[in-house]
């Protein structure tokens, strides 16, 4: 995932970074990239954050021990600190479902790599669809929209207080 999707889509707090960074959503340059855009942006004042921003190309082996140190300042919340990722990976497969072979089967791959989250069961295919909710691609694709959409609202609207 390119730290410019992620830029694009949301604002992470330094835990969500730290997170996503140990699960491989974003490798040391986006990490790098993501800390410069918060920063500059006026995002949370954290000293890791703040050395992230400044790190050249060739002191990328800084990152790990960076993001240890906002692991460790942060309670990170690995539950809570993915929600923003699920959401991220999620809009990706959805920006992608056209050059996908099948779309339907890339739900439940994100399904189960993020350890079958309830929050998006109501569209993953092999599940039954909400009781007076329309099966079937169709209506696995209207929600599948309507989750991003409130995850979108929900991601831009908060509060940053970390």
């Amino acid at each position: 995932m390119t730290a410019d999707f992620v830029a694009e889509h949301v604002e992470l707090t330094p835990a969500e970074l730290a997170r996503g960074f140990r699960l491989r959503f974003v490798d040391e340059a986006a990490v790098v990239h993501l800390a410069e855009r918060s920063i500059s942006d006026g995002g949370s004042p954290d000293p890791a954050l703040d050395a992230l921003s400044l790190l050249l190309a060739d002191e990328l082996d800084r990152v790990e021990p960076l993001i240890s140190d906002i692991e460790e300042r942060h309670a990170v919340d690995g539950t809570e600190a993915s929600r923003i990722w699920l959401y991220l990976v999620l809009l990706l497969a959805f920006e992608g479902r056209n050059a996908s072979g099948n779309p339907m089967s890339e739900i439940e791959r994100i399904y189960a790599d993020f350890d079958y989250p309830e929050e998006i069961e109501n569209f993953v295919p092999f599940l039954p669809a909400p009781e007076g909710q329309a099966p079937g691609p169709e209506g696995i694709e209207a929600r599948w929209v309507a989750y991003l959409e409130a995850r979108d609202i929900e991601f831009r609207e908060r509060g940053r207080s970390d």
